[in-house]
């Protein structure tokens, strides 16, 4: 059985859904995918890496991500009717960082392009994705963004970036414990 810190509540008990801290701790344990959600504001390009991006519907193609309600990009994000979603790969951690950070130019030192839509992407990602906002509601402390995909291409077939307790997941270790990025590759 693996060793990991013990929630506030005793194994096997329910843990009181009102503790921030257990309730990440335990939400830790849930693989998420990483991707950054780019867009061109009237300032320029921004973007936001969002640990919660998923399919919503094939017929029509919908998407979704969770922005947190106090987040300092969202408003820039929201002034475009448009956004592209960026998958990021296995080795893409740094990428994943930069676009974390609270940098005002987080496109620095990032190779990116416009799309035929205007749209900032980033060369890396092996798929990207170019919406139109559907839907966004306030659900808790969160946004949650729905968006039409109007396009999309798979760029590569690594492996995806999967954030898991705190770090990467390396899928193509034979070991894949989690916390642990291998780099760039």
């Amino acid at each position: 059985m693996e060793n990991t810190p013990a929630l506030t509540a005793q194994q096997g008990s329910p843990a009181a859904t009102d503790n921030p801290v257990d309730y990440r701790r335990a939400l830790g344990h849930v693989p998420t995918s990483v991707a950054v959600v780019t867009a061109s504001a009237r300032s320029g390009p921004v973007g936001m890496t969002v640990g919660s991006f998923t399919s919503v519907s094939l017929d029509p193609p919908l998407i979704a991500f969770f922005v947190d309600r106090s987040s300092k990009t969202w408003p820039r994000l929201y002034e475009a009717s448009h956004f592209g979603v960026n998958v990021l790969g296995h080795g893409h951690g740094e990428l994943c960082k930069a676009f974390s950070r609270r940098s005002e130019d987080r496109f620095l030192d990032v190779d990116w392009h416009l799309s035929a839509r205007g749209l900032p992407l980033l060369d890396e990602a092996i798929v990207t994705m170019e919406c139109t906002r559907f839907k966004v509601d306030l659900i808790g402390d969160h946004y949650q963004v729905v968006g039409r995909v109007e396009s999309l291409e798979l760029r590569a077939t690594d492996p995806p970036l999967i954030f898991l307790r705190g770090g990467f997941l390396d899928l193509t270790a034979s070991d894949t414990a989690p916390g642990r990025d291998q780099g760039n590759g």
